[in-house]
C-alpha cells in the first residue's frame, strides 16, 4: 500500500529548501564566528571532488556527509592557501550543482544547489518558506551518517530537543524513547535500565545490565555515576535490539551512547539556572575557549540540588527537608580539549568529575504517607573519568583511531532498611530494625579500543577493531537485620558483605563489512569473538550475633570459620565467594537494506548479543574448626571453592551467560518534502539463559541477592518513531511501543513468597522442590504492551516584543510488571505450597503488589526569547496531573507495598544567558 506513495517522489534531502535560492547558505551559517568562518590552511590539488572534499575534512575539521545518489566524480578545482572553511568549501563545490548546510552543529550535509526561479514565474512567500527538519547524523554504525540512510533502529535525540524536554536524567529520557525503562535503587545509589523488558535487578559490583552505557565510545559498567546526570551533549542516540557485533558484551538488549558536545573553534559562553519547588536549584553552565593554531578547550558544569519529597511521620529522627530522602544533590564538571595536530591527526580528551550527595532513593507506599525513619540517609559518592580519542588518516582515507578510558569510583552510603522502626530501635534488641551501610565501594575500570577503518565514501567499506576492558571492585556492605525477638537471618541479626577483589576482564576483536550493490541494495555483515572472565577472590558474607554499627561500632573482631566454630558473642564467615569463571563468544549480524527511492529505506536484520555470566555469593562450611590454620578446614574450603566452580546449578557461585538473536524489518520513510519522517521496525527476539536477579534466603538463612538463568523468552513488536515540522511554526514528535514480551520456559521459587507462590501461578509438581512453581506464559518486568508519547512545539513571534515557544507532551503506559510472578495483587489468603491448604495472609489484602496500573502523564512549558536572542525565560511544569507513577516495587509482601514513585508535580522557572 505504501509503494505508490513512496514512488511518487520527493527531491532528494530536505527539496523543500531547493526553492530558497541563494538563502540556503545562510541558512546553513549563521556565524559570523562561526566554524565555517574560521581561517584554515588548506593545500588540495585538482582530483576528484570526493577526494578533495575528503582532504577538506582532514584540513577544516569539519565532517562532509553526502547522498550516494549525487555525483561527487567530477573534477573539483585546485585549492591553496589561508581562508575561511565556507570559503573553501564554497571554491570547491563551483560548477558542480551542489551546496551545502549544516546540521545539528555535527558537520555538513551536501545538497543540490537550489533552481534560480525565473523572472516570469516569480517564487511566492509561499513557496520559498516551507518547513522542514533538520539532517540528523549519527555514529551508530562506528561512522557518521545520515539517521533516515542508517538501516539500524536507533532514537537520536539533539542538544536542542534535551534542552526543549529538560532530559536531564535517565528517567526524562526514558520518556523520549520507545520502548525505555529507568528504575531506581535505594541502597546502592542505582539506577537500572530497561529496553524492551531486557534489563537487570542486579545493582550490585557483580551484576550488569542487558543495556549497554557508553560515554564518547567509553562503555560505563557501573549503573552508578556520572551518565545519570545529563548536561551539555551533543546527543543521545539509543540502539534497540542486540548490538553485539559492534558494541559487544551487555549489549543483548541495546546500547545508549552518549556524545559530549566537542570545543568548537569560536569562543562563546552560556549559563542558565533553574528554579523550581522543593527548592529546586539547579546551575549550568559552558564555556568554550579557542587557543593558538588549532586547539580548543570546553568547560561544562551542572549542579542540581532540590528538597526530599519523603515525609518523615511523627517520632522519626530530625533532619533538614534538603536532606531528607528522594532530594537531589548532584554535581558535574568537564573538561575537553580537542587538538587538531595537522592536516591528519586530532587528539580530542576530556575529564569529568561527577559527585552525588544525597540521602538516596526510598520506597514508600505513596507520596501522601509519611515514613518512619530511624537512619537518615547519606551518599558520598564520586567518580573521576579520563576519556581520550586519538585519530590518524591514512592514504586513501583509512581512519586508525585509538580510543583510551579510565575511570575509578568511591562510594559510601547509609540507608534506612526498614522504613518502620521508631527512634531507638537501632539500639533495642527488641524491636525490628534494619540499616543498609556501604562502609566503602571502589570500582575501577581501564579500556583500550583500536580501530582501523575505510573512508566513508567508497561502495566497500569495512572495519576492524580491538579491544579490551578490565574492571575492578572492592566493596564492604554491612546490613542490620534484627528481628523483633533480637535474631535475624540465620540467628545474625546483622551481616558484613566484604569482597576485596572482585572484578572482570575482556578482550574481543571485531569487524563489519558494507558493500555497496547495484540497484540501491546494501549488504551488510558483522563478527565479535571474545573471551569474558569474571572472579571473586576472597570474598566472604559474615554474620554477627549483634548489631554492628549499634553494638560494635562497625568493629567486627576476629571473625570465625563459620557460625559452627564460632565463641560467643563472635562473628564468623557464612558465604565463601572465591569463584573464577571464563567465557567465549563469538556474535555475528547480518543485513540486506534497499533503498526503494530517495524516501524510503528497507531493511531486513539478524543480530546478535551476548551478556556474560555473572559471580555471586558462594556455599557455606559445615563442621567445626579451630581456625584458618586448622588441616579440615583448608581441605574443606578446597572442595567448597571446587563446589563454587562447578557445573551444578544449585550450588555454584555464578550464572552462565545470557544470550539473544534479533529478526527485525525495518524502515524509514520521508514525506512532504522531508518535513515528516517516520521509522519503525518489526522484531521478533529470542532470548535463551536470560539473567533474572531478586533477594532470597539461602538454605542456612541467609538472605543474599540471588541470579538464576530463565530457560527462555520471547520478545515481539511494533516501534514507531514520528518527527513532523507541522509548520513553519510548529513541530510534532512522538513514538508508539507495541511490545508482547513473555517468558517461554521458566521455573523458579517466587523470591517474595517462597512458600506460598502457587497463590498466583501454578505448581509443577516437583515433589523434591513443592516450592517451584511455573511462570512461564508470564509477562517480562518493564514490558507494557503499549506505550506512546506525543510532544507538540509551536512559536509565535510578536515583532519587537518576543518570540513565544509553547510545548506539550502527554506519555501513555500500559500495565507494567515489577516482578517475574506477575501478581498484581493479595486478596488476603494465602495458598499454602506444601498443605495445599488457604491460609490467613499476616499482612492482609492489598490491592496493587508488584504493578503499576496504565497511567497518562502531562508535561508543559512556555520559553520567551527577546528579538535580540541572548538570553531567555521558560516556564515549565511536569506531571501536571500529579499521577502517582511507580517505577518499581521494593517490598511487595507487607500491609502496604513500598514502591520507589517518580516525583510528584513540579513545576519551576528556568532562564538563560548567551555570551
Amino acid at each position: 500500500m505504501l509503494a505508490p506513495l513512496l514512488r511518487s517522489g520527493f527531491p532528494l534531502l530536505l527539496t523543500a529548501f531547493l526553492s530558497l535560492g541563494s538563502d540556503t547558505l545562510s541558512a546553513a551559517e549563521t556565524c559570523p564566528n562561526g566554524p565555517l568562518c574560521a581561517l584554515h590552511r588548506f593545500s588540495i590539488p585538482a582530483q576528484p571532488l570526493s577526494q578533495a572534499l575528503l582532504a577538506f575534512s582532514r584540513q577544516s575539521g569539519l565532517a562532509v556527509l553526502a547522498s550516494s545518489e549525487l555525483d561527487l566524480a567530477r573534477d573539483a578545482p585546485p585549492l591553496d592557501g589561508e581562508m575561511a572553511a565556507r570559503e573553501a568549501l564554497e571554491y570547491l563545490l563551483r560548477d558542480s550543482g551542489l551546496t551545502f548546510r549544516r546540521v545539528n552543529d555535527q558537520g555538513l550535509v551536501l545538497v543540490p544547489a537550489p533552481v534560480k526561479a525565473s523572472r516570469r514565474e516569480p517564487v511566492t512567500a509561499d513557496e520559498e518558506k516551507k518547513p522542514y527538519l533538520d539532517e540528523v547524523v549519527v555514529v551508530a554504525s562506528k561512522r557518521r551518517t545520515n539517521l533516515q540512510e542508517t538501516p539500524m533502529t536507533v532514537t537520536a535525540i539533539g542538544a536542542k530537543q534535551l534542552q526543549a524536554y529538560r532530559a536531564d536524567s535517565l528517567f526524562k529520557l526514558a520518556e523520549l524513547v520507545p520502548s525505555l525503562a529507568a528504575t531506581r535503587n535505594g541502597d546502592h545509589t542505582a539506577s537500572m535500565l530497561y529496553l524492551r523488558g531486557i534489563g537487570s535487578d542486579n545493582y550490585t559490583e557483580a551484576g550488569d545490565s542487558g543495556v549497554a552505557t557508553h560515554i564518547d565510545g567509553i562503555y560505563s559498567s557501573r549503573s552508578q555515576g556520572s551518565s545519570a546526570l545529563l548536561y551539555d551533549l551533543d546527543r543521545v542516540e539509543v540502539l534497540r535490539g542486540p548490538q553485539g557485533t559492534l558494541f559487544g558484551r551487555n549489549a543483548t538488549a541495546g546500547v545508549i551512547n552518549y556524545h559530549t558536545a566537542r570545543p568548537e573553534a569560536e569562543a562563546f559562553s552560556r549559563f542558565s539556572a533553574t528554579f523550581g519547588n522543593y527548592q529546586r536549584r539547579k546551575l549550568n553552565g559552558v564555556v568554550n575557549l579557542p587557543l593558538a593554531g588549532e586547539w580548543a578547550l570546553r568547560a561544562a558544569f551542572a549542579s542540581d540540588e532540590a528538597d526530599g519529597y519523603t515525609e518523615p511521620a511523627r517520632g522519626s529522627r530530625f533532619v533538614k527537608s534538603s536532606d531528607r530522602y528522594n532530594n537531589t544533590d548532584r554535581l558535574g564538571v568537564r573538561l575537553s580539549s580537542s587538538w587538531q595536530v595537522n592536516d591528519g591527526i586530532n587528539w580530542w580528551a576530556s575529564y569529568e568529575r561527577f559527585e552525588d550527595r544525597g540521602a538516596g532513593s526510598l520506597p514508600a507506599a505513596d507520596h501522601d504517607t509519611p515514613v518512619l525513619l530511624d537512619t537518615p540517609g547519606a551518599t558520598d559518592l564520586a567518580q573521576d573519568t579520563v576519556r581520550s580519542r586519538l585519530h590518524w588518516t591514512l592514504e586513501n582515507g583509512v581512519g586508525l583511531t585509538y580510543i583510551a578510558g579510565y575511570s575509578r569510583m568511591h562510594r559510601s552510603q547509609i540507608w534506612d532498611g526498614d522504613r518502620s522502626g521508631a527512634l531507638g530501635s537501632e539500639t533495642d534488641p527488641l524491636q525490628y530494625h534494619q540499616s543498609n551501610h556501604t562502609v566503602w565501594a571502589h570500582h575501577r575500570s581501564v579500556q583500550h579500543e583500536l580501530q582501523l577503518k575505510s573512508s566513508d565514501d567508497v561502495p566497500l567499506r569495512w572495519l576492524i577493531a580491538y579491544f579490551d576492558f578490565a574492571e575492578h571492585n572492592d566493596i564492604r556492605f554491612d546490613l542490620e537485620h534484627q528481628s523483633a525477638d533480637g535474631s535475624g537471618w540465620g540467628g545474625a541479626p546483622s551481616h558484613s558483605f566484604q569482597q576485596p577483589d572482585r572484578g572482570s576482564r575482556l578482550s574481543a576483536v571485531y569487524g563489519q563489512v558494507d558493500i555497496d550493490l547495484p540497484h540501491r541494495w546494501q549488504l551488510s555483515a558483522g563478527a565479535r569473538s571474545g573471551r569474558d572472565r569474571r572472579y571473586d577472590r576472597g570474598g566472604r558474607n559474615i554474620g554477627c550475633p549483634d548489631l554492628i554499627r549499634s553494638d560494635r561500632g562497625g568493629v567486627l573482631g576476629e571473625v570465625a570459620v563459620n557460625q559452627d566454630s564460632a565463641a560467643e558473642g563472635q562473628c564468623f564467615v557464612t558465604n565463601y565467594n572465591d569463584v573464577s569463571q571464563s567465557w567465549n563468544s563469538t556474535t555475528v549480524m547480518a543485513r540486506l537494506s534497499y533503498h526503494l527511492n530517495e524516501q524510503a529505506l528497507l531493511y531486513l536484520l539478524y543480530a546478535e548479543g551476548f551478556k556474560p555470566g555473572i559471580v555471586q555469593d558462594g556455599g557455606s562450611l559445615a563442621g567445626a574448626y579451630t581456625g584458618t590454620d586448622d588441616p579440615a578446614y583448608r581441605a574443606a574450603l578446597t572442595e567448597l571453592i571446587a563446589t563454587n566452580n562447578s557445573d551444578d546449578p544449585d550450588a555454584r557461585a555464578y550464572v552462565e551467560p545470557e544470550t539473544s538473536a534479533n529478526l527485525e524489518l525495518g524502515f524509514k520513510l520521508s514525506f512532504l518534502g522531508n518535513a515528516m519522517t517516520l521509522n519503525g521496525a518489526l522484531f521478533n527476539t529470542r532470548y535463551r539463559d536470560l539473567q533474572v536477579s531478586g533477594v532470597t534466603v539461602d538454605n542456612f538463612g541467609f538472605e543474599r541477592i540471588h541470579s538464576t538463568n530463565a530457560a527462555s523468552a520471547t520478545i515481539r513488536g511494533m516501534e514507531l518513531e514520528l518527527n513532523w515540522a507541522t509548520s513553519l511554526s510548529g513541530r510534532l514528535s512522538g513514538f508508539l511501543s507495541l511490545l508482547d514480551a513473555r517468558y517461554d520456559h521458566f521455573l523458579a521459587i517466587d523470591n517474595d513468597f517462597p512458600g506460598y507462590g502457587q497463590t498466583w501461578n501454578p505448581s509443577t509438581g516437583n515433589a523434591e522442590i513443592p516450592d517451584q512453581v511455573d511462570f512461564s506464559g508470564n509477562q517480562l518486568k518493564q514490558a507494557p504492551e503499549l506505550s506512546f508519547a506525543l510532544h507538540y512545539t509551536h512559536s509565535v513571534t510578536v515583532p519587537d516584543v518576543a518570540r513565544f515557544t509553547s510545548r506539550l507532551g502527554v506519555r501513555y503506559s500500559d500495565r507494567v510488571y515489577f516482578d517475574e510472578a506477575n501478581r498484581e495483587q493479595r486478596s488476603g489468603l494465602l495458598l499454602d505450597n506444601s498443605s495445599g491448604l488457604w491460609v490467613e495472609d499476616p499482612n492482609g489484602p492489598a490491592a496493587i503488589v508488584d504493578y503499576q496500573p496504565a497511567y497518562w502523564m502531562w508535561d508543559a512549558s512556555v520559553r520567551i526569547e527577546p528579538p535580540a536572542g541572548h538570553w531567555w525565560m521558560e516556564l515549565y511544569g511536569e506531571n501536571l496531573t500529579d499521577e502517582l507513577v511507580r517505577y518499581d516495587v521494593q517490598t511487595p509482601e507487607v500491609s502496604q507495598p513500598e514502591f520507589y514513585l517518580a516525583p510528584p508535580r513540579t513545576f519551576g522557572l528556568r532562564l538563560g544567558v548567551e555570551l
